[in-house]
């Protein structure tokens, strides 16, 4: 049987969230809560939450330089309107991110905050190099992506804190998200795949960053393909290399949903795609192609 959660809490401002989180109850912050029946199910005692879903705020905020500050409690959909077309990738996975309904209600913030490796929104967030900026009742501060992601379902969260906004720098020329799940809409990524850069006239890539889900105990960026690709020309001989460079930076497991090895194949395969190097894959795929279109 799954434990009640004996207490909630409402905040109303930034300084309730902080006062009701430090209060040594053991409350945790949730903001659309999508994922707490499921952690629950799967045995975490969660007694006392403080909501902070009635938090106000702009869910995306330009600032200078055309950098976003983006709110970790608003909706995956005002999010979404908020970008108003800007940063493709995180587009994208909020468009293939489970069902309409949930993402009316689930947030930026509770999405990294469960740690998952196949976190839809993340692979975006980590290649965008995104801050987190975390407050609690006597301190503010600043992780990047990298460091906030520790391992499976764990992150740099410490007691009495919650992710009050996200900070990215100015959106690339170009970018997007494709995920490899089961089906084709409210699947878990088997493999995921974010991707930004800028093309040079030549068609060169520059300012090339990665980032792949569900290959590794936290979402991972791709340094070596992101190396060979940097400045390199844009031809199938290119593409082969980066894809054979995927696999340094990855460590993929056999789990109910996919095998290891189908996961290192599908990773290479995927980042050739989006190089445009070989076609989509075909139906007879044993798992459907959500792809994005921004490129």
């Amino acid at each position: 049987m799954t434990a009640p959660i004996t207490s909630m809490h409402i905040a109303r401002t930034a300084d309730d969230a902080d006062r009701l989180l430090s209060t040594g109850t053991e409350a945790v912050p949730l903001a659309g809560g999508t994922d707490l029946l499921v952690q629950r199910r799967s045995g975490r005692s969660v007694p006392a939450v403080v909501d902070l879903s009635g938090l106000d705020g702009d869910p995306v905020t330009r600032l200078e330089n055309g950098a976003l500050r983006l709110a970790a409690t608003a909706s995956l959909t005002d999010i979404a309107a908020g970008l108003d077309g800007r940063f493709p990738a995180l587009l994208d996975a909020i468009a293939v991110f489970a069902a309409e309904t949930i993402r009316n209600r689930a947030t930026l913030g509770g999405n990294l905050a469960t740690g998952s490796p196949a976190a839809d929104t993340v692979p975006a967030l980590l290649a965008a190099d995104a801050v987190v900026e975390l407050r609690g009742r006597d301190r503010r501060r600043q992780v990047t992506m990298v460091d906030f992601l520790l391992g499976p379902r764990r992150v740099d969260l410490r007691a009495g804190e919650w992710i009050e906004s996200l900070w990215l720098p100015a959106p690339p020329g170009a970018g997007g998200m494709r995920k490899v799940a089961g089906r084709r809409a409210q699947a878990i990524s088997l493999v995921s795949l974010a991707w930004q850069w800028e093309l040079d006239p030549h068609g060169r890539r520059t300012a090339v960053r990665l980032a792949m889900g569900a290959v590794a105990p936290t979402v991972v960026r791709l340094r070596r393909a992101e190396a060979v690709l940097e400045g390199a020309p844009s031809t199938p001989e290119v593409a082969a290399q980066a894809a054979a460079a995927v696999s340094a930076d990855i460590r993929p497991i056999d789990d109910l949903r996919a095998g290891a090895d189908y996961r290192r194949r599908c990773a290479a395969g995927l980042l050739r795609e989006v190089l445009g190097d070989v076609p989509p894959s075909t139906p007879s795929t044993p798992s459907a192609q959500i792809r994005s279109t921004h490129r």
